[in-house]
């Protein structure tokens, strides 16, 4: 069979079985992993970076059982009008919160509640790195391991802005 003859053959196959296709393409669209995927992809395509696949379902989870606004001044439930959305730094693409569509609005146009930016991914360098403005003091910490940078923003952050 050549190509033409293949082609030609496929068509003839869609347009004769063009309702089954399309029973075929709607079941495979309620499959839950197929929408886990195609969710995960939009939050990819809109920023959001994680270090791994692991995140990214962790993300998911979490998007999908929420039923409040995790906002605390908000904790409004969602709902058709107020939907609910993964709320991270655009600068940084690191993830922050699961918001209401209002609060991740808002949310858009200020710094991060705490008053600190996120660590963020030095793409050229290929380091991490954790930047706070203290009374317009800029601190800065490198490292190549996430997960010690992580640790270090907790304690630096509770020791100098939370006096704990």
């Amino acid at each position: 069979m050549t190509k033409e003859e293949k082609k030609l053959y496929d068509k003839e196959y869609r347009q004769r079985n063009i309702e089954r296709i399309k029973l075929r393409q709607k079941e495979h669209n309620k499959n839950p992993k197929r929408k886990m995927n195609v969710k995960i992809n939009y939050w990819k395509k809109n920023g959001l970076i994680c270090e791994n696949r692991e995140e990214y379902e962790y993300i998911y989870d979490r998007w999908l059982y929420s039923e409040k606004c995790e906002e605390p001044k908000c904790n409004k439930e969602y709902s058709k009008e107020n939907k609910k959305c993964m709320d991270h730094d655009h600068k940084t693409g690191l993830f922050r919160n699961i918001l209401c569509n209002s609060c991740n609005t808002k949310r858009r146009t200020k710094e991060n509640s705490s008053g600190t930016t996120n660590i963020s991914w030095d793409k050229q360098n290929k380091y991490w790195i954790y930047q706070i403005r203290i009374k317009s003091k800029r601190h800065r910490k490198y490292s190549k391991d996430l997960e010690w940078l992580k640790n270090y923003k907790k304690e630096y952050e509770n020791k100098y802005l939370y006096n704990i």
